[in-house]
């Protein structure tokens, strides 16, 4: 299954925001899209900015998890 995440490169939290199902996307976790755009510590900054893609399970967790993303924050 492909999840679209929000990723805070500062803090190594994560949000996955959507699920494909099929061709369609499905909102997900929208109650606590806002608490964590609006916990992010850096988010007053110039530059700040929050990693977003699309992976299916198996590439997220080996590209986030096993390369130092330490938080999942909710799924």
């Amino acid at each position: 299954m492909n999840r679209k995440y929000l990723v805070d490169t500062t803090t190594h939290e994560y949000l996955c925001i959507a699920l494909k199902k099929g061709q369609d996307w499905t909102p997900n976790n929208q109650k606590s899209l806002a608490s964590f755009m609006g916990s992010r510590p850096d988010k007053n900054q110039v530059n700040f900015a929050l990693l977003s893609g699309e992976y299916d399970d198996a590439a997220f967790f080996e590209k986030w998890i096993r390369n130092g993303t330490n938080f999942l924050f909710q799924y």
